[in-house]
């Protein structure tokens, strides 16, 4: 989240109202998500806890819109700043998807594509949603990659995911996720590849 104060009377940043995801297999319906409900202010961080299989990942890939078959939103309202994400055309999802929320993902090869540079990467992830020249763009992921305690960035940007140590290809996953500073951010365990230090 960012730290800017919220406005008097504006929305929140995310409601999500009696979420309920389901997995419709050979077995029947599974609910993955079934009922859950919160509200996240701008400026503040909230935190899903719970065993494993308990729908924390499946939570966030829904607000995400990002639930694949044989998943589905069963009902519920995810609410960004008072426009309900599940009622969006699937274009007008993808303009924020990525810009104004982003996901930093456990696995960092569900951010990264194997076979392409890192910079190849940033930088076509920067101008799908801002009007760039590729220098520019450049510019804007090698300081992020710097933000993110990655040393000699410019280096790193030549690099490909699998030159990249565990620790090192989370991080770019998170500075991914940082370029274009969203209103939102959903964390599914960023930290658990990563060295304590950085976490």
């Amino acid at each position: 989240m960012t730290d800017r104060s919220a406005s008097a009377g504006a929305p929140a940043t995310l409601e999500v109202r009696n979420l309920r995801t389901q997995f419709h297999t050979r077995a029947g319906v599974l609910p993955a998500v079934d009922g859950v409900s919160f509200k996240l202010e701008r400026g503040k961080i909230l935190g899903l806890v719970g065993e494993s299989g308990s729908g924390k990942s499946v939570t966030g890939f829904s607000i995400m819109g990002l639930v694949d078959a044989p998943g589905r939103i069963a009902g519920g309202e995810v609410l960004f700043q008072g426009r309900d994400l599940t009622k969006l055309p699937a274009r007008e999802l993808r303009k924020l998807q990525g810009n104004r929320i982003a996901m930093i993902f456990q696995d960092p090869m569900m951010t990264l594509n194997p076979v392409l540079r890192v910079d190849v990467q940033m930088i076509e992830t920067v101008r799908a949603h801002k009007k760039m020249s590729k220098a520019e763009a450049r510019i804007l992921a090698r300081d992020t990659l710097g933000m993110m305690g990655i040393p000699s960035p410019e280096e790193r940007l030549l690099a490909y995911p699998h030159q990249l140590s565990g620790g090192m290809r989370q991080r770019v996953a998170i500075a991914i996720a940082m370029l274009h500073r969203p209103d939102l951010i959903i964390a599914d365990e960023p930290t658990t590849a990563l060295d304590v230090t950085i976490q």
